[in-house]
């Protein structure tokens, strides 16, 4: 049996470092777009009775990569002293389902 050639960024049985993760992460291609698959599509759902503002971001800028908003929303009738109901949707790797499950609930 042939044994497997070494991945080309870095040295076998050698722990990655900057360079080599800077390196892998160079290499990636844009898989996903953020704004398209969650920022435009919140806009366009937001029911006419319901507000939409900005809670915070996660930075990526130390990676590259800009900044993602986050958002939420609360009815234009929102009362504090009434129960309330949190509905999120994450990713996990390359799964989207929290997040266009969460979509879709709106």
């Amino acid at each position: 049996m042939t044994p497997p050639a070494p991945y080309d960024i870095g040295t076998p049985r050698t722990p990655w470092g900057a360079s080599e993760r800077a390196a892998w992460l160079a290499r990636q291609p844009v898989r996903r777009s953020y704004d398209a698959e969650v920022v435009q599509p919140l806009k366009a759902r937001v029911p006419a009775l319901a507000e939409l503002f900005p809670s915070g971001a996660l930075d990526y800028r130390r990676l590259g990569l800009p900044a993602s908003p986050l958002s939420a929303l609360r009815s234009r009738q929102w009362r504090a002293d009434r129960p309330t109901v949190l509905v999120t949707g994450g990713v996990h790797g390359y799964e989207t389902s929290g997040v266009q499950g969460a979509l879709q609930w709106i």
